[in-house]
């Protein structure tokens, strides 16, 4: 793995000796946590205009191009990134980075495109709507982050992809795709020279210097409850975790995947395997650069609501004196299974390095890491997960579904409480 900086722009870069792929990420450090009330979702909509046309592709170009090499394009937006990628085989490498560093610099947003990708992005935003196990995510966030960016909807409101301009999208171009804000990678089979000079060429387009930053974000929490009529309720509840800086963070996802990470999970035994009440449950971290939040989401029938809170919280306290040796090699083994499995994807390692150097820095070894997660001992995780239950800040719960039965906030608090 390799580091540059070309013209002040960061490349990291990966070979795969025996790959027949490469994978190329052009991460930008904006995602929706960067956004104001006025214009929440123009990161996604942003991401949705890149294959709409340039100033030397149509759409419909842009489109045959990508499908004359077979090749995988497209973008995606979190809250505190935007990722255009590609991957292709070895051989069409220089059509690629030609391609994405067309639509990263030249993008076009012709007004006729802007209304059709209105009406689209609305389509997304009523299928999130009406799919619980998606729309239960923004509630929670929002109730997280109640009146902050990070609360935000990644899509945005109806209200704003409606009026959404031109001017808005270059306005939100010019603040924040620059050559210090943006990381591209390179992970595959392929020339090392080749590419950084590829790049050099290819984005030279890119203006020099701005770092937009974003605002920092503060845990509220509280509950939110959407009565609807479903045959399942769908129930988030979650405390203040770890950020992805925190020295502790791989100890909370290693806890993770003792609670609710797989089939031998306590969660999983618990309220599937020995109770019936559900069929899926899992835990998982949110981690971000200031803060993160520590969950748990599962779904049920709403006569069996109360009987699944009660038995998570159950589990959750008493794995905080009984996790064994046996869990914790077994969590081990998992997390260590799925970044070395990773290793044999050039998108997976393309994404991970571009990351790394967003977040960190510097790429982190893969070495490092797992000799960070094998230090972990149950001590570890039993401190880990005591500090999530202790917290003084209000738990956040919410709720979609039939709801009548379900039990008051302050009871479902009190299950989590420790003492």
């Amino acid at each position: 793995m390799k580091h540059c900086v070309i013209d002040k722009l960061n490349i990291v870069t990966d070979y795969m000796h025996s790959a027949e792929t490469v994978s190329i990420k052009v991460m930008v450090k904006a995602g929706s946590r960067y956004e104001n009330n006025e214009n929440n979702g123009i990161s996604h909509f942003l991401e949705h205009m890149a294959f709409k046309g340039t100033k030397t592709r149509t759409a419909v170009q842009i489109a045959e191009e990508f499908d004359m090499i077979g090749g995988n394009f497209n973008a995606y937006t979190s809250r505190e990134k935007t990722v255009y990628h590609a991957q292709v085989l070895k051989d069409d490498l220089a059509l690629a980075v030609d391609i994405l560093s067309d639509i990263v610099q030249h993008s076009v947003f012709e007004p006729d495109e802007i209304q059709k990708e209105k009406k689209v992005i609305l389509e997304e935003l009523a299928q999130i709507i009406d799919t619980p196990d998606d729309y239960i995510f923004d509630l929670f966030q929002e109730k997280l982050f109640p009146n902050q960016a990070l609360g935000r909807p990644i899509i945005g409101t109806e209200k704003f992809i409606n009026n959404v301009t031109r001017q808005d999208l270059i306005n939100y171009i010019d603040k924040n795709y620059s050559r210090d804000n943006i990381v591209i990678s390179c992970a595959g089979n392929f020339d090392d020279g080749k590419f950084h000079n590829l790049i050099k060429e290819k984005f030279a387009f890119l203006p020099q210097s701005r770092k937009p930053n974003f605002e920092q974000s503060t845990y509220i929490g509280g509950e939110v409850r959407a009565e609807k009529d479903l045959e399942q309720v769908h129930l988030t509840i979650g405390f203040p975790g770890l950020s992805y800086l925190d020295k502790k963070f791989y100890e909370q996802q290693v806890l993770a995947v003792i609670l609710g990470g797989g089939m031998s999970s306590r969660l999983f035994q618990e309220i599937r395997e020995r109770r019936g009440l559900a069929y899926h449950i899992s835990t998982f971290s949110m981690s971000y650069a200031d803060l993160g939040i520590f969950s748990i989401y599962s779904a049920t029938n709403p006569d069996s609501v109360n009987e699944l809170i009660k038995a998570t919280a159950e589990q959750m306290k008493l794995a905080a004196n009984s996790i064994t040796k046996e869990e914790l090699k077994r969590a081990k083994a998992q997390v260590r299974a799925s970044l070395l499995m990773s290793q044999e994807s050039s998108a997976s390692r393309a994404e991970r390095i571009a990351w790394h150097y967003a977040a960190y820095g510097r790429i982190i070894p893969l070495e490092e890491i797992i000799d960070r997660i094998e230090a972990i001992s149950i001590y570890d995780i039993k401190s880990t997960l005591l500090k999530i239950l202790s917290n003084e800040k209000l738990p956040t719960v919410a709720a979609i579904g039939k709801l009548k039965k379900l039990m008051p906030y302050e009871d479902i608090r009190a299950k989590f409480t420790l003492y």
